[in-house]
């Protein structure tokens, strides 16, 4: 299926600070993954530090935050990891909060229920 991307909108919980952003569709991970100088630049206020295990089985440690996501015009706050990754991540937890999954035919992201805003 190769590398699946969609455009997200990325904010902090208030939305004061929201940028729109090229992701990466991981559905190996389970929680959105954001780059250090990206979560500086939206403001997120780190809530504690966690442990995180990598795809090649390493833990690197990473700050908790909350986020304000959207896709495909599907907004909710969801937990995310922050620490140095190349670019950011949607794992399955976001994904499966915005009701949307990976169409493995496709590779298109699509809605797999109806969505009521919550944020």
């Amino acid at each position: 299926m190769g590398h699946v991307y969609v455009t997200a909108r990325v904010g902090d919980p208030l939305r004061t600070r929201v940028r729109e952003v090229r992701t990466l569709v991981d559905t190996g991970a389970t929680y959105p993954c954001l780059p250090e100088d990206l979560a500086r630049e939206l403001g997120l206020r780190p809530e504690f530090k966690t442990s995180a295990v990598l795809t090649d089985g390493r833990a690197v440690d990473a700050w908790y935050t909350t986020i304000y996501l959207e896709v495909l015009g599907r907004g909710d706050l969801v937990p995310a990891r922050v620490f140095s990754v190349e670019e950011p991540l949607l794992g399955a937890f976001a994904l499966e909060a915005l009701g949307l999954a990976v169409d493995p035919s496709t590779g298109e992201v699509k809605p797999t229920r109806s969505f009521i805003a919550r944020a």
